[in-house]
């Protein structure tokens, strides 16, 4: 049974499961057929993408609408890919947080 292809958008947040790279977090910046290009804005630019099999990554619904539109562009720089990268980390870190109390946070640690 063959696994599903993801559909990866540009702009996109994806983690890396498989690799070198495991853990890591970047930005999908091209999709083209069975192959994904990623960058982070430090060591992963548009002229060194990370190329990546899209079954190796997480993908999350979070997506930088200003990151693809400079993208599309072609003119993207380091400190506004990490700027969306950062962005998006933050908006996720606060959706994995809504409704938690930090008190029952700090019981459940005892």
């Amino acid at each position: 049974m063959a696994k599903a292809i993801k559909q990866l958008q540009v702009g996109q947040l994806v983690r890396s499961l498989a690799g070198h790279d495991k853990g890591q977090y970047y930005l999908v910046l091209k999709v083209a057929g069975v192959k994904v290009w990623l960058v982070d804005g430090y060591k992963r630019l548009p002229a060194n993408a990370k190329q990546k099999n899209p079954c190796h990554l997480q993908e999350s619904k979070l997506i930088s609408a200003d990151f693809a539109a400079k993208a599309q562009a072609g003119n993207l720089r380091p400190e506004d890919m990490r700027a969306c990268l950062r962005a998006l980390l933050s908006q996720q870190a606060d959706e994995l947080n809504v409704g938690k109390n930090p008190d029952e946070e700090a019981l459940a640690n005892v």
